[in-house]
Parts: structure tokens; sequence; C-alpha cells
């Protein structure tokens, strides 16, 4: 959106422009000096002027009533800032009748109206031809820019030096930076001001002159223009002192006096020189972009002829006479190692190179916020910080990559474009997308604008100016206008396209030349990036393929230049796969004459006919092996793109999935996928909203979705069915400027919505189809209203307000609200409000970072409560209670949430340490209806969420949910808990399903019916679940406590009836024994067992099958058998066990129970003879074999097989039918990456599950377990994964720890899978998508439309 086209806005920005050029003067001072003017206006009154009055002007808050005030101030500004500049930094800066104007204009538009939604973020209109923009957004700083370059002045200086040192001893200097550093700004805007204001003058002052030049696809030519001398020489590289003097007669002829010059040719080659006296000092030569030598320039000739003259030019002579000029190249660091190849080059990176890094965390501030200075423009309290942080986020020890530069300053030319009141503010950089974002929605958006027709020669516009290298990265590549017309199948539609990307300044036209502006689009537009990705190999064939037609063209359609053979063979092949329409007219054209001389060239005999129709039999059987060859790479490419977007859109990577799947419905390892898959949250998207959506909100009945954006709508969406939601109606138009907020009435007959115009608007949405307007909007607030939240009885409306204020409305008549009055207290805009449950407390979050609490009971008396809540580093940017009123969570800029116990509202306290994890500043925090889990969404691009069901301990659950390209600036939850309706910076709101199988715990176990499961979690308590429903397991009553912290593993008796418990704290460890025969009451059997252990691994308890003994790890390295026949009175059996010289991991008893196995840190697995339970002994030797420690162990179900897992990262198999002389079962199975941490049959005994600390879990065929292999790849519990891993004893389904305290149930039922899959994730895999990541299968979408 485009603020600055407010005539208002306009006036501001250019009034503080002159402010900043006359040195920003006291305002009390320029009243002061109007008031000695002795001025008056038409009526003969004195002309006074206050300060708050000017400070309104520059604000935009006010403009002049009378021309003559303004006159009067611009008196006295006009001469300061001309004594300061005497060429005003902008047009018509110091010009009275400019300036009437301006005034004019504003006067005409005195409430400065933004202009209509669709023209602001459509069409994004250029700023007024008055505003000055500081920011170059993806092209260089330029040397007219020099007066916005800063953050540089380091480098610059120490570029100076390089050039100083080169002056006595020669040789290139060469400036190395990664691509986006910022060399050629620095070049323009660092050195050649740096030259011409005097660094390197001689001894009389004369700077040095300046000759710039970039190398092109032809750098001797290109430098030969430039210095015509040079063209003269006879063999350009036999003599370099010919090579000398010719520059030194040129730089005598330059030196001439001549008016001073300032020469563009094509935005690319630039002169600029002062006259002087035609006196000894040598120019500067500076070559940018010199990796264009390499990229562009294919005569290796050519290349070498390049360096020699320049190495020629900044050398001495033999008799010591200096060199003629100092020469500077500027290359990206990528080039580096082509430069090794030429001597001259490699000496110049030994001595005399200087390596242009990233700007340091104090230069990049500068780099942020002395532009917006330096044009009278301020940056709203937190922006540079945020900018600042987010710059450094992806960097190593907290600097930034240094190719961010570009995004970073078009992040900024967008803020700018949004800027308000002469103020860059967070909300207009957070609608310009942040830095990453910005770029891609420019780019969107001018793509977006284009018609199919215009977005293919687009397409193939881009495509072509761009230069793909076959071991470096892709480059920019210029071309002409004229050239990419002629050569394009649409020239209408390529100007029409190419006009598009120049006003979006994505591509730069100067003259003829077209170039895109930056190589940092490469990276930042995801859809070019996948363009140049999809499909390397055939752009580098398209790209030799025209290279060669153009040759073939300018050669006047030579034959010998025609293709032959197999490369005419390859290039045939491909275009006939891709069309013609991907390639320039010449291209065709010359593939079409290679084709035609191959027909003239081949004759066919009787003999080869009949050789023909032996091969045609042979092909016959190629065809099918190459069909099979296309069908297997179809297939993977699918997956490749699942797996590439597993993490960063989990709902589109499950569509492709479905699509594999569909390909090759029998394949385990795509089955595998869907099974791990379908336990992720996986979101729907809703399309409407052309801007970020700041707020979600549900009806209470669940049935309605309130979406609030930056578009400056309100839409309303039927959610009754989440898998198929539909919007209702038109949008809720009326607000002037973007809407932040709209939120239900508890009884949901109203809804209130609230913008950045300052109103609030009621609605009666009794019928959502046809929403209407509720009286008049509520005004009164000064300045943007962030929310608004109705009291639980929907009587009071409260407003967070920019005017660091809370106001309170009665809108128990929403036909009539009154005001109730304002809280106060907070020092910073309020952000952030919510109401308790109870309705009795109100908490209000502040740019202050602090939350403070008002008693409501009473609305027309509110009091504040307690001090107030501290903690946070940044704008508290979301608060909200928990339903049961007792916890009060809150998101702030810091990039963190933070619990705080509220039950007793005067003595608030924190919870805990804040919940980190977010990268960006977290914007919205929301409760789920049952209060067991908080989600949070954050500028990060993505929504996390957290077990709280203790809030005192805390845990995530899942990996975040991603998915946006925008940052999420919403969450809400339905009232029934399973869907989160999410709203991004991209416009989309998303409703995810959230998986209903969750349950609190890291350790669990399977009652023997498969009925209940227990769970134990890290808050020390142990829970039991009703799990016939597994797709929603249902809490048994409360949960337990057992009084240590560490819940280690757990089993239930045979009868089901008894619970024991492994736990531990403080190096001390116990086993319990627990009643749950009536699961709602669970009751402790008596005291517990103390082990003398000091590390009990969380496999390190055994229950025999028929539940009378316990095994457990007694004292690190021995094993205790206990008897439980009695569970009140549990007993030692007999003495420990000894034999491992390590702690003693897990333990499992046989089927039959006669034997138990022990795994231990010293790598072996023991076998012990228990059938006399008071004389258990050893059996056999020790099974070894395995490089680390024993984790986990496991047994068949018949008892033959014992199976074993290590920190070696592998699973062994063990013949245990005689346990006396086991034997290790086929090869080792591999496949985990880290260590293996669980094992567990299935009821068969077909299946073995393994889990690994590299957060996958692997399915083995053990049928045969002398020949096991896995079955399909690794499935991802998409998130951490624990030592909780179990097959249920009586259902298809295997029980995961899933994350730092979450057990989910997976069914391992792929159809069921699929069914999930389609239901919540409809509408994903469009047309356009299938297209773009498909592109080798004709549209079929998984699931029924």
């Amino acid at each position: 959106m485009g603020p600055d086209a407010g005539a208002r806005t306009a006036f501001a920005e250019r009034l503080a422009l002159l402010y900043r050029e006359a040195g920003n003067p006291p305002l009390k001072r320029v009243a002061e000096a109007v008031d000695r003017l002795h001025r008056v206006d038409e009526r003969g009154r004195p002309v006074r002027v206050s300060a708050q009055r000017i400070s309104d002007w520059r604000r935009a808050k006010n403009v002049p009533a009378q021309f003559v005030a303004l006159s009067a101030v611009l008196q006295v500004l006009i001469p300061q800032a001309r004594r300061a500049q005497p060429v005003p930094v902008s047009g018509g800066l110091y010009d009275m009748t400019q300036w009437q104007k301006l005034w004019e204009r504003a006067v005409a538009d005195p409430v400065g109206e933004l202009p209509a939604p669709e023209a602001a973020e459509e069409t994004e209109q250029p700023p007024p031809v008055d505003s000055v923009c500081p920011y170059r957004g993806l092209a260089s700083y330029r040397l007219e820019d020099a007066r916005w370059f800063f953050g540089r002045e380091r480098s610059t200086d120490a570029l100076v030096a390089q050039l100083r040192s080169a002056e006595t001893g020669g040789g290139l200097v060469m400036l190395v930076g990664a691509s986006g550093a910022g060399k050629s700004s620095l070049l323009n805007a660092g050195l050649v001001t740096a030259l011409q204001n005097g660094a390197l003058a001689d001894e009389e002052g004369h700077p040095h002159h300046i000759l710039q030049l970039v190398p092109g696809a032809d750098p001797v030519k290109e430098l030969t223009r430039r210095i015509p001398e040079l063209a003269d020489l006879p063999r350009l590289t036999d003599a370099p002192d010919a090579v000398r003097k010719a520059i030194r007669t040129w730089t005598r002829r330059e030196a001439e006096p001549v008016p001073t010059v300032a020469r563009t040719a094509v935005g690319v080659s630039r002169e600029t020189w002062q006259p002087s006296d035609p006196g000894p000092v040598r120019p500067v030569v500076i070559v940018d972009q010199f990796e264009e030598t390499f990229t562009l320039c294919t005569d290796e000739a050519d290349r070498h002829t390049f360096v020699q003259l320049l190495h020629a030019a900044s050398t001495p002579s033999a008799t010591g006479e200096p060199a003629p000029a100092l020469v500077v190249l500027g290359i990206r660091a990528d080039f580096y190692e082509q430069c090794l190849g030429y001597p001259e080059l490699a000496d110049a990176l030994q001595h005399r190179h200087m390596v242009l890094g990233p700007l340091t965390t104090a230069e990049l501030r500068e780099a942020v916020t002395s532009p917006a200075k330096a044009v009278g423009l301020e940056l709203e309290p937190g922006l540079a910080e945020l900018i600042v942080r987010e710059v450094s986020a992806d960097g190593p020890r907290g600097a930034h990559d240094a190719g961010v530069l570009p995004l970073l300053s078009h992040a900024l030319l967008a803020t700018w474009q949004r800027r308000k009141g002469g103020r860059l503010t967070l909300a207009g950089y957070r609608a310009a997308g942040g830095i990453q974002g910005a770029v891609a929605a420019t780019a969107e958006r001018a793509w977006s604008s284009l018609d199919p027709a215009a977005r293919t020669a687009a397409r193939l516009l881009l495509l072509r100016l761009v230069r793909l290298g076959e071991d470096t990265q892709a480059t920019r590549r210029r071309g002409t206008r004229r050239q990419l017309a002629a050569e394009s199948s649409d020239p209408n539609k390529t100007e029409e396209s190419l006009e598009a990307l120049v006003r979006a300044r994505l591509v730069t036209l100067d003259a003829d030349t077209v170039e895109i502006t930056h190589e940092a689009l490469l990276h930042a537009w995801p859809r070019l990036r996948e363009w140049l990705d999809e499909d390397r190999n055939g752009n580098l064939l398209r790209q030799r393929l025209e290279e060669d037609g153009r040759a073939w063209d300018e050669s006047g359609h030579d034959s010998a230049l025609l293709y032959r053979g197999s490369r005419l063979e390859q290039a045939h092949t491909w275009t006939k796969s891709a069309g013609d329409t991907f390639l320039t007219r010449s291209a065709v054209e010359f593939l079409a004459a290679s084709v035609r001389l191959r027909r003239r060239t081949v004759w066919l005999s009787r003999a080869a006919v009949s050789a023909l129709v032996v091969l045609a039999v042979l092909a016959a059987g190629s065809a099918v092996i190459a069909r099979q060859q296309r069908d297997d790479a179809v297939f993977e490419q699918v997956v490749a793109e699942a797996d590439r977007f597993q993490y960063s859109d989990p709902s589109l990577s499950a569509q492709l999935d479905l699509v594999a799947h569909g390909l090759r419905p029998d394949d385990e390892g795509s089955n595998n996928r869907l099974i791990s898959i379908v336990n992720a949250p996986l979101a729907t998207p809703l399309l409407g909203h052309t801007g970020a959506v700041y707020l979600t909100t549900f009806s209470p009945d669940g049935k309605v979705l309130a979406t609030a954006s930056y578009d400056r709508t309100v839409r309303l969406w039927d959610v009754s069915d989440p898998t198929r939601p539909k919007a209702l109606g038109k949008p809720l138009p009326g607000h002037t400027s973007w809407v932040s907020s709209a939120v239900f009435s508890p009884d949901g007959r109203t809804l209130a919505s609230a913008g950045d115009d300052g109103t609030v608007r009621l609605w009666d949405v009794s019928d959502p189809r046809h929403p209407t307007s509720l009286g008049s909007p509520l005004t009164g607030h000064d300045g943007t209203v962030y929310l608004v939240a109705f009291s639980p009885d929907g009587r009071t409306l409260a407003t967070a307000d920019e005017d660091r204020t809370v106001r309170l409305w009665d809108v128990h008549d929403p036909r009539h609200p009154a005001s109730l009055g304002t809280l106060n207290g907070h020092s910073g805009a309020v952000r952030s409000i919510a109401f308790s449950p109870d309705g009795r407390t109100l908490a209000a979050g502040s740019d202050d970072s602090s939350i403070l609490l008002y008693d409501v009971s009473d609305p027309r008396r509110p009091e504040r409560i307690g001090a107030q809540l501290t903690g946070h580093t940044g704008t508290v940017h979301s608060v909200a209670f928990s339903p049961d009123g007792r916890t009060l969570a809150s998101g702030s800029s810091d990039d963190t949430v933070r619990l705080w116990d509220v039950a007793d509202r005067a003595h608030a306290k924190a919870l805990g340490g804040p919940l980190t994890g977010h990268t960006g500043p977290v914007w919205s925090v929301a409760f789920s209806p049952d209060g067991s889990m908080l989600a949070a969404g954050s500028a990060d691009s993505t929504a996390s969420l957290w077990n709280v069901d203790n809030p005192a301990f805390p845990s995530q659950v899942g990996e975040p949910l991603a998915g946006s390209s925008g940052e999420m600036y919403a969450v809400g939850w339905s009232p029934d808990g399973h869907t989160l309706a999410t709203g991004s910076g991209d416009g989309k709101v998303r409703l995810w399903s959230i998986p209903g199988s969750d349950m609190i715990g890291a350790a669990g176990a399977f009652s023997p019916d498969g009925r209940v499961l227990a769970t134990g979690g890290g808050d020390s308590r142990m829970r039991l679940w009703n799990i016939t429903d597994p797709a929603r397991p249902t809490a048994l009553g409360t949960p337990f406590r057992t009084g240590w912290r560490d819940l280690r593993s757990m089993v239930f008796t045979r009868d089901g009836r008894t619970l024991v418990v492994l736990t531990g704290e403080n190096n001390v460890n116990w086993v319990q024994l627990w009643n749950v025969s009536d699961p709602a009451h669970p009751a402790q059997y008596g005291a517990p067992v103390r082990l003398n252990t000091r590390y009990a691994g969380a496999e390190a308890l055994a229950l025999s099958p028929d539940g009378r003994t316990v095994a457990a790890d007694y004292d690190d390295r021995t094993v205790q058998l206990l008897d439980i026949s009695d569970p009140a009175h549990p007993e030692r059996l007999g003495e420990p066990l000894r034999g491992h010289t390590g702690y003693v991991n897990a333990l499992v008893f046989s089927p039959d129970g006669r034997t138990l196995a022990s795994g231990s840190a010293d790598g072996t697995v023991r076998l012990w003879n228990v059938s006399d339970r008071t004389r258990a002994r050893a059996l056999g030797e020790p099974l070894k074999g395995h490089l680390g420690p024993i984790n986990t162990l496991a047994y068949s179900p018949d008892g033959h097989t014992l199976a074993s897992g290590s920190d070696d990262d592998t699973v062994r198999l063990w013949n245990v039918s005689d346990p006396a002389h086991a034997t290790l079962l086929g090869g080792v199975l591999t496949g985990h990456t880290e260590a293996v941490v669980s094992l567990t049959f299935s009821r068969n005994g077909g299946t073995l599950a393994s889990g690994g600390n590299d957060n996958t879990v692997r399915l083995w065929n053990v049928s045969s377990p002398a020949s096991a292999h896995p079955i399909g790849q690794s499935m991802s519990p998409n998130a951490k994964t624990g030592n909780f891993l179990s097959f249920s004893p009586r259902s298809n389904m295997l029980g995961v720890s899933s994350g730092a305290d979450t057990v989910r149930l997976w069914s391992l039922d792929v159809d069921r899978a699929v069914t999930r899959i389609c239901s919540v994730t409809r509408n994903v895999l469009t047309p356009a998508r299938w297209r773009e990541y498909l592109p080798r299968l004709t549209y079929d979408p998984p699931c029924d439309t």
C-alpha cells in the first residue's frame, strides 16, 4: 500500500526533508524566528506559528490553514538549507512556487485518504515526484546516490588504502565479495565519491580521472571503445610499454578542459571526471562485475588479452616509470578459482585484494537508519532493531549473510512506499513482507498482474536474462530490448511483460539494455528459483542452443555451425518434450536447419532397411525399458518434490505423497510416507484476501470464521465443515485503512472490527450471509486501534489504542454503544488486550515491553491490579488467558512466549523461563479450548504448538506449522479444539487439522487388552487414556503424581490391574506399583522399592509374562529380580545378577518367561535363565558385535528371535531358540543415522519397528529373520523421537513418542491415511501448483475435488 499517494503525506515528507537539510534546528527556535519576521496575514493579523504546529505539519497531523504561515516557516528554513547545501537534494525544494502548489494539493486533500485497496495493493503506484526515496531496492547505489550510502565508510577507507599502496608498487587491485555484498555500490557510491572528494589527490589537490566499465560479452572491444588509443595497437598483448603509452596519451586527451561530464550508457558503462590542469594525476579504471569476463565472454583469447591489458595499465615499466593507471576489479567470490588460472589475477589476489564482508551490527543499523534521516524521515521505535535482528538471524554468530543486503534494501524501499506521516513503520515493514518476503511479494504481484500469455513471455524473458554455469551459481546476463523482442515468439507480450517487470524494479531498462536488477532476485523469488532448478540440464541445453543459434544467425547461416550427430539428437529430443515456445526464433530456425541438413545427408540402402527391421524389434524391447525408466524418473521427481516441502509446507508435501502413491500404490516407501505424515497437522487454505491477514476468530458455535486483513476488509467464512470451507457473501467494507481486528461477541450475533483508521465498527452477523452495519463507527481513538475484545458477558468492549490507552465501551445495546472510560498506565502503544474467563480482569500488553492487569468487575470504575509484569525485552504483541483463568500467555517481539501465574491477580508472577524456538517476533498466542495446548504465531512464518496442560512444565508439540510465505500474524482455535486458523502475510488463511491422538507424556505402555494407554510426562505425572477410539483418546480421571520428576519406564501386568513404574531423580531410582483396576482412581500399593543405581535406562524395567516378577537395574551394573505377587509387599528374589561392566540400559523377558535378556553400556547382551527366580544364572557367552552401548531389546512373539539396538546406529537380530547357544541372524540392519533407542515387534512377529535419535521410525520385514530387510523408507513423526515405541496388542496401531512430551498413535492403515489427508488438504494442489511442481504429469488431483 502506498500512503505516500496522499497529498497531505507528500507535503509532510517534503517539509521534513527541508527541515533535515536545514540542519534540524530546534522547533522553538524556528517559531521564534518566524515571530521576528513580523509577517501579517490578509487581515493584517500577525503571523505566529507555535513549535507544536510545525511538528504537526511535519508529521502529517495537520496542514497549514493559510499559506502565509507556511511561507514564513519556509523563509526561515530555506536560507539555512541553502547555506548547507547550495544545490537542493530534490528539485524544487527551495522553490516557493512549488511549495505553494504542494500546499494547495494538501489542503484539497484534508483527510489524506488512502488509495483504493486495489490500486494500493495491486498496482503499487510510484511515489509522487515530491518524495525522495533514499533506498535503492535491488539496484546498486550510483554516484548520484552517494548522499544515501551509509554503513560502508570503513570498507571505502580500506579500498582507498589498497589503491594508495598500488600507487607505489603497481598491480591490479581486486575487490572480492559474495553476490549481494555491495561491491557495485561500494565502487560507485563509495570509492568514486571518495576519489572525487580528494582521496589520493596529488599535491595540488587535483583529483583522479575515473573510468568505469563492465566487461560484457566482448571485454576487449568494450575497453578499446572507451580508450580508443588502444585500438590502434597492432598486437595488444605483445607490447606492454605500447599499452602504457596509449593510456598516457588517452589520459592527456581526456584531461583537456571540458565541461563536467557524466555520461551514462545503457546503465552499465559510465565515465565521470572533473576538469583540471593536465598534470601527472593518473586515472583510476574501475571494472565492475569482472566475473562477466568468465560468464559472458566465450573466447579464451579475448579473456587473456583483456587481463593482460589491465595488468599492463596498472604495472610500472621495466625502466621504473610509474604505471599509467590504477585499476580496480570488482568480482564475485565464487569466481575466485577461475581467477587463479591467470598469473596476473593470482598475484593480485595474493597481494592486493580486499574481501568485502558483512556489515557490523553498528554499520547495519547505520545503513538502515541514516538514509531515512538524510531525507527527514523517522523510523518507528523498534523497527531498526527488528530489521537488524532479521538480517542477522541466519548468519554465523549473529552476523548477516553478505548477500542479504539487496533484499534488505528492497524491503526498506517497500517499507518506504508504505510510509505514514513521514515515518517508516513496523506495520509497513510487516506488510512489505520483511527481508525475504518483500522481493518475493513484489515479484509475485508483478507476475500475477499479467495475463497467461504475458506470463509465458515473462518467464522466457527472465530465463534469457540469466546465465547458468556448469559448476557455478547462476548469474545475470544483459540483453538488448530489440534483441529480446525480435527473438520472442510473441513480441507484443514480451514488451508488455518487460514493462511490468521494469515498473516493479525487478528488471533494469536503460537506453536499450535490459538486465535483472540484482542477482538476489535469483534466490529470493521462489518462482524464478524453481524455474531455474526444475530442469537445470534442460535450461543449460536451451542456453547453449540459443547462443549457437544466435552465432549461426550472425554468421549469415553458415552451415558449418549446424548441429550434427548426438548433439543434434539431444537438442531435438529436448525440444520435442519442452516445446518450441521455450526457444528464441533464431534457435528454432537453427534447429530446423540442422534437422533439414541431416535429412539431406541421410540415405538408406536396402541393406540399411533390413538392418532397421532388426533394430525395430530391439527397439520395441528398448521402448519398454525406456518407458519404465521414464516412469521411475517421474516417480522419483514427485517424491523429491514432496521431500522438498516436508517441513516448509507439509500440506503440499502430503498431497505430493498422494500423487506418488497413486503412481505406485504398492510401493512400501510411499505407503510409509503417508502413514507418518497423517499424524502431522495439515491445512486447507482459504483464498480471498489480497493483503496480510492479522486476526482469525471463530464464532462461538464454530460455524463461522472472521478474518481481518491489510486489504481493509473483514471476511466471513462458512467453516461448519472445516474440510470444505467457503466464503460467506462479500467482504465487509467500511474501513479506510488496514483492519487489525475482527471478533465475535459471546452470543455470536455481533462482530466488532477495528484498524488503522482509528475506528471501531459493529456488525449484526445474526445472518452471517447478510451482515449489516450497526450504527456509526466508534471514534475518539488517536491512532491505530490494534485489537478489540468482548467481555465474557458481551456487555463491554475493550479497544487497544496507539495512544497508550485501553478504552472501554458499553455495548449491551450494540446499536447505541457508549464510552465507559479509559485505562491508563502504559508508556507505549497498547498492542494487545484480553479478558479473563470470569470477566473480572483485563490484561493489556504494550510497546513498553510490559503487561498491566486491570480489575474491570465494574467497567465504569476500572482499577490497576498489582505491579507491571515485566520480563519481555520487546513489544508485547499478544496476550491470552487460559480457559481456567489461572494462566496468562504473552507473545513478544523478543521472539519468545512467556507464561504467567495470575491465580492471585494482585501477585501475578512468571511461570518458569520464556518459551523459545521462534526466530522472529511472536505476533499471536491462543489457548486451546480445553487449555491443554497453546498456539503461537511468529514472524518466522511458522506457528508453534505447546503442551501447557501443566503450565509449570510446558513442552513443544511436534514441528512448527509451516507453509506460508509471509509472517504468521494470527492464530485462533475452533471451539472444539480440532482446528487452528492461522493468518499470514501472504494473504492466506489456513485451517489446520490438529491431530486428536496427541497425548501428554514421554514414555508409555499399552494395557494387555489395548484399550488403555499409560503415559508419563516430564511434570512427574502419570496419565491413563481410553484409546478405544484411537483418533480421539480421552483422559481417564485426573493425572496422578509419582513424587519423582523422571518417569523412565512403565509396564502393565497381564491382568491390566497393576501398573509398574520406574521413576528417578537426583541419582536415586524407585520401582512403584499402582492399582489401576479403576483407571479413574489409581492408588499406590505400599512403599516403593529403592534401587541403588545412579542411572536407570529408559528400558531398564521388565515384567515377566505371568506378572509375578519384575527385573530392574539395581546398582548400575547389576540386575535385581523382584517378586510382586503381592503388589503391596514386593520382595527381592535372590542376589543381583552380575556380569555387565557398564550401566544396564535394557531388560526384557522372553515370551515364555524362562529367559531374561539384558543390554548394557558395555556393548554386550547377556541372557539369564530365570526359571528358578531365586537362583537365576547366566546362559552362554555374552552376545557381542555392537560397537556401542545397547539401548533397547525386544523379543519376537514366538521367542526365537531377539532384536538389539545400539548407539552404533544399527539393529542386530539373534537366534535365541537355544538361549545357551545364541547366534547372530543375517546381516546388520542399517539405515538409522543416529543411535537406535527403541524396538518393538508386531503381534504376528513379521514386522519389527525401530526408533532412533535421528527422529525416524523404520519398519523391517523379519518374517524370515535371517534375511530381514527394510520395508520402504523411514517414517518421520514430524518431531524429535523418544524411547517409547510399541505396537498395540489389539490393533494395527503403533504408539510413538513424538516431541519433548507427546505420545502419538499411528494407524498403519494406508487407506485411512489417504482419507484423512484428502479431507484436510483440499485446494492445496491447485492446477497452477501442479504445473509448477509436476510439469511432466497431466493434471490429475489425487483427491476428489
